[in-house]
Formats: structure tokens, C-alpha cells, sequence
């Protein structure tokens, strides 16, 4: 797993799979998450978007059809982040 410690994520599409953020900032990122491993620790986000995919966006599915999640708003980006992986 990729580490991160006190790092700050600004404009940018961040795959959290598969990583490790420890004391991270993520402001106006899209943070992308596909069910694997992850661990997040002490971390803040301002103005960020999720993106669930594969696993993870069938378990948003799940709990939306269940009543248990309401479904989120559409949201869009004018820009075209940068990516980190």
C-alpha cells in the first residue's frame, strides 16, 4: 500500500485504493474508491467529491435500494483534475 502522511491533496482526482492517508488534507478533489483496501486516519476534506466504483459503487446501490442511503445529487467539475495514484 501507498503511504501518505501530512500531505495536502488540492484540485485533484485521488484513488484511495490501495493506500494509506494519514493526517491528509483533500480540498476540492474527487476521491475515488473501488471497495479495496484503504486505511484514513486524522484526514479532512473540503469540497470534495466521492466517486464509488465497481464494489464499492454496487454497495452504494445496495443501501440506496434499501432505503438505508438516500441517493446523492449529481455533481460536475468545469475542470479536469489532475490524478493521483
Amino acid at each position: 500500500m501507498t503511504r501518505y502522511e501530512d500531505r495536502t491533496f488540492e484540485n485533484q482526482h485521488v484513488i484511495l485504493d490501495d493506500g494509506v492517508f494519514v493526517n491528509c488534507v483533500f480540498k476540492n478533489c474527487s476521491l475515488e474508491y473501488s471497495g479495496g483496501d484503504v486505511y484514513v486516519q486524522n484526514c479532512q476534506g473540503e469540497s470534495c467529491q466521492l466517486v464509488w466504483r465497481d464494489a464499492a459503487q454496487r454497495t452504494i446501490f445496495l443501501l440506496q435500494g434499501l432505503g438505508l442511503l438516500a441517493p446523492a445529487a449529481a455533481l460536475t467539475s468545469a475542470e479536469s483534475p489532475s490524478r493521483v495514484q
